[in-house]
């Protein structure tokens, strides 16, 4: 076969050329017709060389029909299956001719000794012959579409078929030299239709319609073959008819090919129609088949479009309804060790959850792990039915991730309401279920992780504005801070804080565990520093104050350390108090020193136990002197093998320490603790806070610290 461009762009310019040409062709025969037949009074046959021109353009015209053919065809190849082509292209030509039919017994045809005398037969004429043809050439189409759907290599047969149909024209116009003509005419028609209709073969796509596509292609093969019958019969033995008479007006012998392949397809319609009525006995399983098809398609886009578990049972649960034609259908959630009922469809929950009183109809719900169908419940099983207007069912156990997670029920209220086949597709839509209910379930998970990410992040955002945003200017003496929590929100905590004396100083503190409920306990703590601050003559009263404040209102497995400096520049002194917190490193004069004052954890023990233990320790501090409180976040921050980082890397570090800022002591640490980790996870919480003595604040202390924290989030 021709093999054309397969660019959808081309193909539509092609397809366009060509009929505009074939129409170009058909007005200017009809004006040639009309000069020499009207005008000029003549007959056709009555010049050689106008007979030859009009018979060019009569073939032109045929050429271009051909070419639009082999176009359409060649494209309905590519998207339709062989019944789609078939229907499509019967109901066209069925219509087409049945209507072409009905024009030529209107129109009229009015001859004078053979000869065309009118415009309107000139137009009438053509419309008619050139739709015999159209319709014909079409009909050609559609067998040789069907024989190309089954052989790949059909090119040769298709040339021979092309050369056997011109054959026969040219037999037709010879046969008045010789009767041998006409007998050869008529076997290579029947050499045609053999070829043809062994190329189509078998139509094996007949056996998979449903019932409704083969009934509409009997009633199309019924049209295909009366159209065809009657068309083929005008042809061949009424020549006084109109589409005889203008075929024969279009080209000598014109009809012959026409009625060669209308017969051809009279043969094609009854034998479609045979195999149709040969197939229609397995139509309903057929159907059951492409239901099922259907029903799992439609599962599978309801599993891919429910938001929840929920939605997706109740959909699934209304849908099986429709499908197993169902009385009543509810399906059993089982979560947290409880039955709940879901997407009930025409029976009451409350109903359900009564019906479960019945010892047997609850053993047939759950007692199983497989699917069960009881067509009769009153014979199988009669204490079941007692006040119950079920008569059979079938119950289909749900998984998902790899354990029972609830049980789909469809019952009837007659006996024998259900078949295998019911049970069978049941089971199928179960697998299906399984699938949907751990994606609903990752859904209902990813939704709720969004929702506690949004909520985290409003606590991040909550905690942080608890904490200082800046540090106070304390003369001769530079101060700054930061804490990157583990999770979302954490535990730990530093604040400045004024004393009684007016003396500034800061704290330090790590509430047990992290998340959460650490994060309240540590807002809680913000709450009563800045209650009680004020009226501390320093640092252990301030730690006594805020363990007789919690006292008795913690949980037992919760503790909070703390450490508070108070900073007396003046004095140039610090004062140092510790309830349970890890130590204090501070660098004196070159040397560095670990203060590890007595105390012990907030929420521990009563306050008079507490206030007996609490130590408070003066520490005399020059010019250069450095001071670092942090939580256990950094002396436990572990690498790959899980070893912890102790204080030793950081001593050494204080000591060699040449920047003295509060910021570059705090720099300096990450950069220990990065290096340690090596790249893992922080397991908890890391709080510092480090003073530079002799060296005045600017204001801008914490920038830096905000900076690093805004990285590590």
């Amino acid at each position: 076969m021709l093999r054309f461009s397969d660019d959808h762009a081309t193909r539509r310019w092609l397809f366009a050329a060509i009929i505009i040409a074939a129409c170009v062709t058909v007005v200017l025969r009809m004006a040639g017709v009309s000069l020499w037949c009207v005008v000029g009074g003549h007959e056709i046959s009555d010049n050689i060389w106008i007979e030859i021109a009009l018979t060019a353009a009569s073939d032109l015209i045929i050429a271009g029909l051909v070419g639009v053919t082999i176009l359409h065809f060649r494209h309905r190849l590519r998207t339709q299956n062989g019944n789609e082509l078939v229907v499509s292209a019967s109901t066209l030509y069925a219509v087409s001719t049945l209507a072409l039919l009905l024009m030529s017994g209107i129109v009229g045809f009015n001859l004078e000794r053979g000869r065309i005398e009118r415009l309107v037969d000139v137009v009438s004429v053509h419309a008619v012959a050139v739709g015999v043809y159209i319709v014909s050439i079409g009909l050609a189409g559609l067998l040789v579409a069907l024989a190309a759907t089954r052989r790949q290599r059909i090119t040769g047969r298709l040339v021979l078929v092309g050369i056997m149909l011109v054959g026969i024209w040219v037999s037709s116009i010879l046969e008045i030299l010789s009767n041998l003509f006409n007998v050869a005419a008529i076997a290579l028609a029947i050499v045609v239709a053999i070829v043809l209709l062994s190329s189509i073969g078998r139509l094996n796509w007949l056996p998979t319609l449903t019932l409704d596509k083969k009934l509409r292609l009997l009633w199309l093969s019924m049209c295909g073959a009366f159209a065809s019958s009657v068309l083929s019969a005008l042809l061949l033995f009424d020549q006084t008819s109109f589409v005889t008479l203008a075929s024969q007006h279009f080209l000598r012998k014109g009809s012959v090919l026409p009625a060669v392949i209308n017969i051809i397809g009279f043969l094609f319609f009854v034998r479609l129609f045979i195999g149709t009525l040969i197939a229609l006995p397995n139509s309903g399983i057929v159907d059951r088949r492409s239901s099922e098809v259907s029903s799992l398609t439609k599962l599978t886009r309801l599993v891919a479009e429910s938001a929840s578990v929920h939605q997706l049972l109740s959909s699934v649960t209304k849908y099986s309804l429709d499908v197993c034609s169902a009385h009543g259908a509810w399906c059993e959630l089982y979560e947290d060790n409880e039955i709940v009922i879901v997407g009930a469809e025409l029976i009451h929950p409350d109903y359900v959850t009564s019906l479960r009183l019945n010892r047997n109809l609850n053993r047939l719900f759950t007692a199983t792990d497989k699917p069960i169908l009881i067509e009769s419940l009153a014979y199988s099983n009669p204490d079941a039915t007692d006040g119950s207007p079920i008569r059979s069912l079938i119950t289909i156990p749900l998984v998902a991730h790899h354990k029972r997670a609830g049980t789909l029920v469809m019952f009837s209220t007659v006996e024998f309401g259900f078949d295998q086949e019911d049970l069978r597709l049941l089971t199928a839509f179960a697998d299906t279920i399984g699938v949907g209910l751990d994606q609903a379930r990752l859904r209902e998970a990813e939704i709720e992780n969004e929702r506690l990410q949004k909520e985290f992040e409003v606590a991040r955002n909550i905690q942080a504005s608890l904490l200082p945003r800046t540090a106070p200017k304390i003369d001769g003496c530079d101060i700054d801070a930061i804490t990157i929590p583990a999770a979302q929100v954490g535990g730990d905590y530093f604040d400045y804080v004024r004393f009684e004396s007016g003396n500034i100083g800061t704290i330090i503190a790590d509430v047990s565990g992290k998340g959460v409920p650490a994060a309240l306990y540590m807002a809680t703590l913000k709450g009563i520093v800045l209650a009680e601050m004020r009226s501390s003559r320093g640092p252990a009263d301030l730690l006594k104050r805020i363990n007789a404040t919690f006292s008795g209102s913690l949980e037992r497995s919760i503790y909070i350390s703390i450490m508070c400096v108070e900073v007396d520049t003046s004095a140039m002194q610090l004062k140092v108090a510790r309830a349970g917190h890890t130590p204090a490193l501070m660098r004196l004069q070159g040397n560095v020193v670990t203060f590890t004052p007595k105390g012990i954890a907030i929420g521990i023990v009563p306050p008079d136990q507490f206030d007996s233990i609490i130590e408070e320790i003066e520490v005399d501090v020059s010019p250069g002197d450095l001071c670092l409180l942090t939580t256990d976040g950094v002396n436990e921050r572990r690498n790959g093998a899980m070893n912890e980082m102790t204080f030793a890397p950081v001593e050494t570090m204080l000591a060699s320490m040449h920047t003295i800022s509060a910021a570059g002591l705090i720099r300096e640490t990450l950069k220990l603790l990065d290096e340690h980790g090596e790249g893992t996870d922080q397991h908890d919480d890391i709080t510092i806070v480090s003073l530079a003595i002799g060296f005045p604040s600017d204001g801008s202390a914490n920038v830096y610290a905000k900076e690093i924290a805004g990285e590590q989030g």
